[in-house]
């Protein structure tokens, strides 16, 4: 299983409604709203880099509103 973080830029208006369809999704871990460059954070759970950009790039970056997607790959949790 691997890790990975999806930083997203949605349109003026639309976060709430895309990461709530988000988080309705199992291989969404955590499903975050945030402020600063990004206006949600997705933390993916995912059996392989396969699995997780299949998700990013038919779910995520096909969805209204996604002006931008990146993904981050966790390497090691510190702790």
């Amino acid at each position: 299983m691997i890790t990975a973080f999806v930083s997203m830029s949605v349109a003026p208006g639309a976060d709430e409604e895309i990461v709530n369809d988000l988080a309705k999704n199992e291989i969404v871990n955590e499903a975050w709203l945030t402020t600063g460059e990004f206006d949600i954070l997705l933390i993916l759970k995912g059996d392989d880099q396969e699995e997780i950009n299949d998700y990013v790039n038919n779910t995520v970056r096909a969805m209204e509103g996604v002006i931008r997607a990146v993904v981050t790959f966790a390497i090691e949790s510190v702790k």
